[in-house]
């Protein structure tokens, strides 16, 4: 399967609205998807045509839809039937929890990109690691280029470049200090 965010309501159940044909992609319903009879879900999703029936069960896809209209659907992504099957005018279609939703939302773990909002990480929990951070990856301030100016408190971190630049600083300062107190001691 694709990596997808796939959409979901619980109990939502309806009839076709029309005859559907072994190659029909185009599916009309008596009721659109929703979430609470008000609200309408986005595709993508999944819907059973003849759920509860061992023999003429297909798990279809829609991937485009506007209200009753079901405009781009994958028929039996399960597999079941070759070829498609042809469903009566009146055949009832459910949005039930399938295996294909389980397949996307590993496929989206595994390889997909996911955006983490307002979520804490515990890098130090057992089994956790914090890998590839690099510098673009800091926040703004967060890296200090002048030591000359760096904070007083534990909120920074120092470059390599600002910590040499400050080292090579005192070794020079102080060279003459180094180079006097041994020339006094001699």
């Amino acid at each position: 399967m694709t990596a997808q965010q796939i959409n979901y309501s619980n109990f939502f159940e309806t009839t076709l609205d029309g005859n559907v044909g072994a190659s029909d992609t185009n599916i009309t319903l008596s009721q659109a998807p929703t979430t609470d009879g008000t609200s309408a879900i986005s595709a993508p999703f999944y819907l059973v045509i003849d759920p509860d029936s061992a023999t003429n069960r297909e798990v279809i896809l829609i991937t485009a839809s506007s209200g009753v209209n079901m405009s781009t659907v994958t028929r039996d992504v399960e597999g079941r039937h070759s070829p498609d099957i042809s469903h009566s005018d009146g055949t009832t279609i459910r949005m039930a929890v399938v295996a294909e939703m389980f397949e996307d939302l590993h496929d989206q773990l595994v390889s997909g990109t996911i955006t983490f909002t307002n979520k804490t990480f515990d890098a130090e929990a057992t089994g956790n690691a914090l890998s590839n951070v690099d510098v673009a990856n800091l926040k703004s301030g967060v890296l200090d280029t002048d030591i000359s100016s760096v904070s007083g408190s534990d909120d920074t971190l120092a470059s390599a470049k600002a910590t040499k630049t400050y080292v090579d600083a005192q070794i020079a300062a102080n060279a003459g200090v180094s180079l006097g107190l041994v020339l006094a001691l001699s």
